[in-house]
């Protein structure tokens, strides 16, 4: 449940109904904050010192942060829970590939490139890659700004530096002025400066240190002393046996201490899993393992991950991990019911049977696209559900099935009376029979079986 609910919410708003905000009314507003439908500067009535006041309830106990800027920006944090089913996710975890400044203009070109061209779409959505983070693995100041220069002359996205010399890090936030970048990383010993860096370029940065209690004192420092809260978290990553378990244990605790509201520790948290390249000869081996951490990352509450691989096999993986848990099952679409066309059919040509459930329609979808198959596919409205599930609660019966069959008057583009339905819903195959009076061939189980499926089975 929210931490916070909607009548708090209403009691600091005007009250008025006076629809200025495009909601019929102050508590319908009030649920849209809740839910970041809205934010309190939607509503026109309230003064500064009361809007200020809602900014504050709203405040989420993860604080949110922006990198870059423009329409390329992107949100780090924002969450209020520890686990998904507890209300949502909001900011999906930023995934970036870093390079080095001593790597060829050529190297760091095809890894931009790969950032910017690398995507693939799911469940309607399209997953890509988000930013650049640069190394400065020389430790020289003209070498870094070279590459700093390269890379934002190739790339509008945002951009992470990444050294621990505050020379170096202002060099590159003078190359980048005005684009917000990380810088990575404030410590111990200059985050003094590193946070003046910040302020003169308006840019968020991230503390390292290991040692949580040092990470809190520091960021305690820096909001108190130096009264600036835009600040991401790395407490550090160790990728084997013991020292992996002890990471992730650190990880949830600083999740559950911002949730729980301890303040200096109520930002996001970012993990490195490039680190599982240190000391490796084998470049597979690393890549994979490094896939493997990433994975375990972001399901340990990471907000954002810098990895060394630009592998599509390394890549795919995490884009896919990370859509899933930043999707809300409660509120996922569903798929348009319809009767759908791919290629080009005819009289004669198949048609298929999925639900409206949204992962089922587009996985279909997608692998009728890929077999280049000319077919209709009936998606009807089992109110969301999956195959196996509508069929259990009787959304997915015979009667639907002839109910669909007239309203899209499938009846009208074939002339034969055959449908193929999904495997998961066989047991219905006599009452769809029954009632629609059409001959029901079953299908594959896999939708990437299909084409194989009709190659056998359907003839005209």
């Amino acid at each position: 449940m929210p931490r916070i609910t909607a009548i708090q919410v209403y009691e600091l708003l005007p009250k008025k109904n006076c629809g200025a905000c495009k909601e019929p009314s102050c508590m319908s507003f009030a649920l849209k904050l809740l839910t970041r439908g809205k934010t309190p500067f939607n509503c026109p009535n309230l003064t500064e010192t009361e809007r200020q006041a809602l900014i504050a309830l709203l405040r989420p106990p993860v604080r949110e942060v922006v990198i870059g800027s423009g329409d390329k920006a992107v949100k780090v944090g924002g969450e209020e829970v520890m686990y998904r089913h507890e209300l949502k996710f909001f900011n999906p975890c930023v995934i970036s590939i870093d390079v080095s400044d001593l790597m060829s203009d050529v190297e760091i070109k095809n890894r931009i490139d790969f950032v910017k061209n690398f995507t693939i779409e799911r469940v309607g959505q399209k997953l890509r890659l988000d930013a650049i983070a640069i190394r400065c693995a020389s430790s020289e100041k003209n070498k870094f700004e070279n590459a700093v220069k390269f890379v934002s002359d190739n790339f509008d996205g945002p951009i992470i530096l990444c050294s621990f010399n505050p020379e170096i890090l202002k060099s590159g936030a003078e190359i980048l002025k005005g684009k917000k970048p990380l810088l990575y990383a404030a410590t111990k010993d200059n985050w003094k400066d590193v946070v003046r860096i910040a302020k003169e370029y308006n840019a968020p940065i991230a503390i390292y240190s290991p040692n949580l209690s040092e990470l809190g004192t520091i960021a305690s420092n820096i909001e108190n002393l130096e009264k600036f809260d835009q600040i991401i978290l790395d407490p550090g990553i160790q990728v084997l046996g013991n020292e992996l378990k002890e990471t992730l244990n650190n990880f949830t605790m600083l999740r559950r201490s911002a949730v729980k509201g301890v303040r200096e520790l109520s930002y996001p948290l970012m993990a490195v899993p490039a680190v599982a390249w240190v000391g490796s000869g084998d470049n597979i081996t690393s890549a994979y393992y490094e896939c493997y951490i990433g994975g375990i990352m972001l399901d340990r509450f990471a907000s954002l991950l810098i990895i060394h691989s630009a592998e599509p096999w390394t890549v795919l993986p995490l884009i896919t991990l990370r859509q899933s848990i930043y999707t809300d099952p409660r509120t996922e679409p569903e798929a348009k019911p319809g009767l759908f066309e791919f290629g080009n059919p005819d009289e004669n040509s198949p048609v298929l049977v999925t639900t409206n459930f949204s992962l089922t329609y587009f996985t279909v979808s997608n692998d009728l696209k890929k077999s280049n198959l000319n077919c209709y596919l009936l998606v009807v409205n089992t109110k969301g559900l999956a195959v196996d599930t509508s069929v259990a609660t009787g959304d997915l019966s015979g009667s639907k099935l002839k109910d669909a069959i007239l309203q899209f008057e499938v009846g009208k583009k074939i002339k034969h009376r055959r449908i193929v339905i999904p495997m998961l819903a066989s047991r219905i195959r006599g009452d769809i029979e029954d009632q629609t009076g059409w001959e029901v061939l079953i299908g594959p189980r896999d939708s990437s079986q299909i084409a194989g499926f009709l190659r056998d089975n359907w003839k005209v």
